[in-house]
């Protein structure tokens, strides 16, 4: 898991990992921590959740964690054809590749059954592109291992409103 020891059928062939593939259990983890995050607005208050908070829940006594490693947003306005000449509809998406597995509040590695036991019973992940991290999880959580995943882990919300006469063209919504 951690190196190459997988034997191939042909020698001279060039080996690649397959990565993890999202299942429902970590998607739903996912809508579920991030419809509680702070908006992008707020981009320190928003990164601090992340990092404090697994897909895992707040109640979880797992000795391993994930977190969202890192985190892309993409937000847009587009006319709302359902809403007149003056609707909007306002979409979030964010999504995110690499997540961290962290060894909650310990200094060493995992063992590798272990990783492969909780990425499978917690998350049906097979484990495939996995790294060590370059430091400790945020404010010494833990060592921490990170993941590829093939697909990213998606997640959107959309807001119609109506925007005012005097704000056409200027991208700023108003309250509906």
């Amino acid at each position: 898991m951690f190196h190459d020891t997988v034997r191939r059928a042909i020698p001279d062939a060039e080996f690649t990992h397959p990565c993890a593939m999202p299942s429902q259990a970590l998607t739903d983890a996912y809508a579920t921590l991030l419809s509680r995050a702070p908006a992008p607005l707020f981009k320190r208050a928003r990164q601090l959740y992340l990092n404090k908070y697994s897909l895992d829940g707040r109640n979880s006594e797992s000795h391993l964690r994930l977190f969202v490693a890192q985190e892309r947003l993409d937000e847009r306005v587009e006319p709302d054809p359902d809403a007149g000449p003056l609707g909007r509809l306002a979409t979030l998406q964010s999504s995110t590749l690499e997540l961290a597995l962290v060894h909650w509040q310990r200094d060493d590695p995992p063992a590798e059954p272990l990783v492969e036991t909780y990425l499978q019973q917690s998350w049906q992940l097979t484990p495939s592109l996995i790294s060590p991290g370059n430091e400790s999880w945020f404010r010494n959580g833990g060592f921490q291992l990170r993941i590829t995943l093939r697909e990213p882990l998606i997640w959107i919300r959309s807001s119609r409103y109506q925007e005012s006469e005097n704000q056409i063209g200027k991208g700023k919504p108003t309250k509906s």
